[in-house]
């Protein structure tokens, strides 16, 4: 099967880490894990005015928040877990550096079942390699205009699963839309964003699509 080849253009990455059980306000420790964090990696991408705890009671119901990146990134803690999330990202190193900072925001803080999710902008070297991978969609009907595929995939090294959905992008002309979504339990590593790019670039041949410079992603080092 011929291959269409597509660029990236622009992409989102956010982790979020559910606690097994609410955690009270009390037993947080967002003091000194607001401390760790503006002393660690982070810490070099946000301004420690701008962290914050919101709260209406002194239980469950409690928000810590520190963005970055002038809001175009955040480190949320609530009962529930943690969410660290980016958007924007356009080139390979932005997404190495967003790696990198998940990574080291999770070493401050404790983590449970892991929800990883990516998404990104990628274009058709040509408008008739665009043209040509949608005719399986608008061959079905005369009003259908587009498509996309929607795949669930074990990943059994982590004890996880990965779901992968493409469409038709509505940023860009002649450009595809992925959402991907990981759910494991096992650490946030470098190897195991390594692990679920392979798996991402994998899922999208089974639809004949592929990526000739390497998808934004760290190196297992």
């Amino acid at each position: 099967m011929d291959m269409a080849h597509l660029h990236g253009r622009e992409f989102s990455l956010s982790v979020a880490i559910e606690y097994q059980r609410p955690v009270l306000l009390s037993d947080a420790g967002l003091d000194s894990a607001a401390k760790a964090l503006v002393s660690s990696l982070c810490g070099g991408y946000m301004n420690p005015t701008e962290v914050s705890l919101s709260k209406s009671n002194d239980l469950f119901s409690y928000t810590f928040s520190a963005p970055m990146f002038n809001s175009a990134a955040s480190i949320i803690v609530d009962a529930q877990g943690i969410t660290v999330s980016f958007k924007q990202g356009k080139t390979k190193e932005h997404l190495d550096l967003m790696v990198n900072l998940i990574i080291a925001a999770l070493k401050v803080l404790k983590v449970a079942r892991t929800v990883i999710s990516f998404t990104l902008h990628a274009v058709f070297q040509s408008p008739s390699d665009y043209d040509t991978h949608m005719e399986r969609y608008t061959a079905l009907a005369k009003d259908v205009s587009s498509g996309g595929t929607v795949l669930v995939t074990r990943v059994p090294e982590v004890d996880g699963e990965l779901r992968y959905v493409s469409e038709k992008s509505r940023v860009y002309p002649n450009a595809m839309f992925f959402a991907v979504n990981a759910v494991c339990t096992v650490e946030v590593t470098a190897e195991l964003f390594a692990l679920l790019a392979s798996r991402f670039e994998a899922t999208a041949a089974l639809e004949g699509l592929s990526f000739p410079k390497p998808l934004p992603g760290p190196s297992a080092d």
